[in-house]
């Protein structure tokens, strides 16, 4: 590892950045509420930051970090169209965060899973997965 990867520490994590970024991103998708982690019993639909999982990319000249978002949004009803909607409003905006996220930038965003699930009786679950790769700046 150089020196560049063990200089001074960064103001926050790229788990907690990001995650603070994703929480707001849905908040904007049309759901009643957005939960990180485990979510009480809550009006449908909602959204649920599932986990937030890092491993190290980088360069020798930059630290990074690869993380993988999971979100379920939550609903119920006859149909999925609804929840399938939430769905992809919840993977486009995950999608489409901001470059510059603090002391981390944004390098790609990209989709690694998309599910809906039925789960008797008339409930439903997207399930969105999304790798997101962030370079430390300075």
């Amino acid at each position: 590892m150089t020196a560049a990867r063990e200089g001074a520490p960064v103001d926050a994590s790229a788990s907690e950045t990001l995650r603070a970024a994703v929480l707001a991103a849905l908040r904007d998708i049309g759901v009643t509420r957005v939960f990180d982690g485990a979510a009480p019993r809550a009006a449908v639909p909602f959204a649920l930051l599932r986990e937030l999982v890092a491993t190290d990319w980088g360069s020798k000249t930059h630290a990074g970090r690869e993380l993988r978002v999971g979100v379920t949004i939550r609903d119920e009803g006859l149909s999925g169209a609804r929840a399938e909607r939430l769905g992809a409003a919840a993977e486009a905006a995950l999608l489409a965060l901001p470059a510059a996220l603090g002391a981390w930038q944004v390098v790609s965003a990209a989709p690694a899973r998309f599910a809906l699930v039925a789960e008797p009786p008339a409930r439903w679950a997207a399930l969105i997965d999304v790798r997101v790769r962030m370079l430390a700046l300075g």
